[in-house]
């Protein structure tokens, strides 16, 4: 009895063992379960963003990254990836700034900016509103790590919740010098106010000699105090002395304070109060003023 097989049944086994593995392959590459659902977290948003009045809601999700680029949701994990869209309105991610996640998760605003409220030189809204245009650019349109739970908020907050508060200038004028008569040597202006203010002084008259004087100085006081003096005040080439009384005036950005009895031994005084408000950036794709509250809305989400 032959017990040898034929030759060309190696060839017949291997070729089975190849189309077997192949098609053991293909069965293992095949997905094994769904993507995410991005349409279920488009409609989660906009339940939040699109509601009349304050809303907030919380969904749980499968996928390993999610990416929010303005009204596009992406959600991806091993089996794909799912995109939809919302139609009404832009979320601001705020995965990395700890207060916004908190207001997300339910805090009050009011709790998170407490610093800035109740700083009179801070407008708390409008650091608010700097966060979230920091998180808004660094988080928009790039992959995210998925926490399993989308949080939704949307927070609404009047931009009058607080006050900056008026800045206040003062400043004094003076002869500080005179001649052996008694005439107008030098002239100190003494301010205390504003940090960065540029202020510009001028004196006017003559002479004790008739001719004309004229002088000019400025100074920005990087501080907010300091003084301008305009010193040896005398008459060209006869070094005449300034004839009081002189005509003066001060000048800054938004205003000036001026006069014309500038005199020895007189000081003459001036305050001023400067009403600030805060610069609120409501151009921002994210913020949305509504007149129906006279406030303005704004929708974040944790991933």
């Amino acid at each position: 009895m032959d017990w040898e097989a034929p030759a060309d049944a190696w060839y017949v086994f291997l070729a089975v063992s190849i189309v077997s593995a192949a098609l053991a392959g293909v069965v293992l590459s095949l997905p094994t379960g769904p993507p995410p659902d991005a349409t279920q977290a488009a409609n989660t948003i906009e339940r939040v963003s699109g509601s009349s009045t304050e809303a907030s809601a919380t969904w749980k999700y499968e996928a390993d990254t999610i990416r929010i680029d303005g009204p596009t949701i992406e959600l991806e994990n091993e089996h794909g990836t799912d995109r939809a869209s919302t139609a009404y309105g832009v979320v601001v991610p705020v995965n990395e700034t700890d207060r916004l996640i908190n207001i997300t998760h339910g805090a009050e605003f009011e709790d998170e900016y407490e610093t800035e409220l109740d700083d009179g030189d801070t407008h708390a809204f409008e650091t608010f509103l700097s966060d979230l245009e920091d998180e808004y650019q660094k988080n928009s349109g790039e992959p995210m790590v998925a926490s399993g739970e989308l949080v939704v908020r949307q927070i609404s907050i009047d931009p009058n919740v607080d006050e900056v508060e008026n800045e206040h200038e003062s400043a004094e004028l003076e002869v500080t010098e005179t001649s052996r008569f008694g005439n107008i040597r030098e002239v100190t202006l003494s301010y205390d106010g504003i940090d960065g203010r540029s202020i510009e002084l001028e004196l006017e008259g003559s002479y004790t000699t008739g001719t004309d004087l004229h002088y000019e100085k400025s100074r920005t006081f990087s501080t907010g105090s300091g003084s301008i003096v305009i010193s040896d005040i005398s008459s060209p080439k006869a070094n005449f002395a300034g004839d009081p009384p002189l005509d003066f005036s001060v000048e800054y950005e938004d205003g000036s304070w001026g006069g014309t009895g500038l005199n020895v031994g007189t000081t003459l005084t001036w305050d001023n109060e400067v009403e600030r408000s805060a610069d609120l950036d409501d151009d921002a794709p994210f913020v949305e003023y509504r007149d129906s509250t006279g406030e303005y809305h704004v929708t974040i989400v944790t991933v």
